[in-house]
């Protein structure tokens, strides 16, 4: 064990270097990838939002890597680029046709509430406010977020799930029941989608299309998280439960080498790995285990964190590349392929450092 907590302190700084890299490439926000192709993108308001609270989260761990500074930074830049409604708009900054996008949105209120809980400044909470009253306004009667930002025409996919949590964040601090009442209504239409099995109607990009681990995690962790905020687990949290069951044995018994995405009834997509979906679902895991500690959720865990582990190239010549996280494993696969996403990174390092205090917790006793 003690081993393994030295591996993810290593592997750790470096993939916070090349997120603070992104950063740098991104001239206000993060770039949205490194493609090995094209080099790096335009900056991407959406994952730059969430990036601020694993800078923030890490920040005492490495202290001459200045993470606290990147992250109001990449806070400030947000806030110059929000409309004037409260949204922000989807794709890559600056996008030749502005559309404001509920999933992007709300990933960046993820990091507006981390500043301001860690700075009390008003701003910070002001400007997530008026992202999430302009998310739950767009909630129809129905509890629907009507159409769609990324590649499907279905009603609130449910991996926007993973949009409903943010907002629920955001209630926790301000306590508008509006915005509660709103988030509610939208996990409710997804957990109505939950199978027998286990899987949830609508978790993937397209309708029929396999789901990529990537957008499975955040169905689950948009449930089980917001289940906790909301104080109803078995509600909410519970019917995430058997998905993550089922997809933590295939893990196990693979040693980490999760099938990248799976079509209806559970068929696997083997032919590649989500890397990003292999740090998500240990993220899930972890979030079960402090719910409910039990040792087996961890070690799958570290499974699935030591395959993306040893598929970062650390010593790569290629600065996009080195110590990055790509889409797949291999490069080529149907996963962002052959570029380096920057939640890749992020979501790594979310499980990295997750398994680093766990393990630390362990040895402690």
């Amino acid at each position: 064990m003690n081993c393994h907590v030295q591996k993810y302190f290593e592997y750790l700084g470096p993939t916070i270097d090349w997120l603070q890299h992104s950063i740098t490439k991104g001239q206000g926000g993060s770039c949205a990838v490194f493609s090995l192709y094209n080099g790096w993108s335009l900056p991407y308001p959406e994952t730059t939002g969430y990036i601020i609270p694993t800078l923030l989260d890490i920040e005492h761990l490495f202290p001459n890597k200045r993470l606290k500074r990147s992250a109001i930074d990449l806070g400030d830049w947000l806030l110059t680029i929000q409309n004037n409604n409260g949204s922000w708009n989807g794709g890559v900054h600056p996008t030749k046709s502005p559309n404001p996008s509920i999933f992007n949105t709300a990933q960046i209120l993820n990091g507006l509430v981390a500043l301001y809980k860690r700075s009390g400044e008003d701003r910070w909470i002001d400007s997530a406010t008026r992202g999430a009253k302009w998310l739950a306004e767009q909630v129809d009667e129905e509890g629907h977020w009507p159409g769609s930002d990324y590649l499907s025409d279905m009603k609130t996919p449910s991996y926007y799930a993973h949009a409903a949590w943010p907002m629920l964040q955001v209630w926790e601090v301000v306590r508008d029941e509006f915005l509660r009442d709103a988030g509610r209504s939208v996990l409710t239409k997804i957990v109505d989608r939950v199978d027998n099995n286990g899987e949830i109607a609508g978790w993937e990009f397209a309708p029929g299309k396999p789901a990529f681990t990537h957008t499975i995690a955040y169905t689950m962790w948009g449930l089980m998280a917001s289940a906790e905020i909301l104080g109803e687990w078995d509600i909410f949290g519970k019917p995430a439960e058997v998905a993550l069951d089922y997809i933590s044995h295939k893990a196990e018994i693979s040693n980490g080498r999760l099938p990248g995405a799976f079509a209806q009834g559970w068929k696997a997509v083997d032919s590649y790995v989500c890397l990003t979906g292999n740090a998500q679902i240990a993220l899930c895991l972890l979030l079960l285990d402090k719910r409910n500690p039990d040792l087996r959720y961890i070690n799958t865990a570290c499974k699935l964190a030591d395959y993306v582990c040893l598929k970062q190239k650390m010593n790569s010549p290629l600065r996009g590349v080195c110590s990055g996280v790509a889409g797949s494993a291999p490069v080529w696969g149907k996963y962002m392929t052959l570029r380096y996403p920057n939640w890749a990174a992020k979501y790594h390092a979310d499980a990295l450092l997750g398994l680093f205090k766990r393990l630390n917790t362990e040895l402690e006793k």
